[in-house]
């Protein structure tokens, strides 16, 4: 494997497809177009690192600057897919030591992530990292498009 690990805000149009693919093997289903679109909404400091064996994109890590008022500014890891095949193969290790190193040199405070507490192979993963459980917090959501549908007038059929 040649690894490389690319720095950027907005990926080249061909990895587009590459990354609907990884992500379609972790099981999310985003159209290539939906990834454009989204990709030009993200905040201007996000960076994305690409983990690529040749011309093939292997892995991702999407990082985010967070500010609030109580905390200094922190690095988010938003998210971190490697494909299936190249697991345990020093990739996922390789795109958290880039972000490490960039949200460093940025001056940052700290690096944060969420992992699914199911998850235990990411677990062991970021704890084999250096990475500490700070909470134990739960996610909430709610779907807002459910709300606006059901706020919307009856269309007459």
């Amino acid at each position: 494997m040649d690894l490389q690990i690319i720095r950027t805000r907005h990926p080249p149009d061909p990895t587009l497809g590459q990354l609907a693919e990884l992500l379609r093997k972790s099981g999310r289903q985003v159209a290539v177009e939906d990834i454009r679109r989204r990709f030009e909404l993200l905040p201007p400091s996000d960076r994305l690192f690409l983990g690529t064996d040749g011309e093939m994109l292997i892995g991702y890590a999407h990082l985010r600057v967070t500010h609030d008022f109580v905390e200094e500014a922190t690095v988010e890891l938003v998210s971190i897919v490697v494909a299936p095949k190249d697991r345990r193969k020093g990739v996922g290790r390789r795109l958290m030591t880039a972000a490490e190193t960039w949200a460093l040199r940025a001056g940052r405070a700290r690096l944060r992530l969420r992992a699914d507490v199911s998850s235990s192979e990411a677990l062991a993963f970021f704890a084999a990292l250096g990475f500490t459980q700070t909470n134990t917090s739960q996610e909430y959501e709610r779907d807002l498009e459910i709300t606006r549908r059901a706020e919307a007038p009856t269309q007459p059929q």
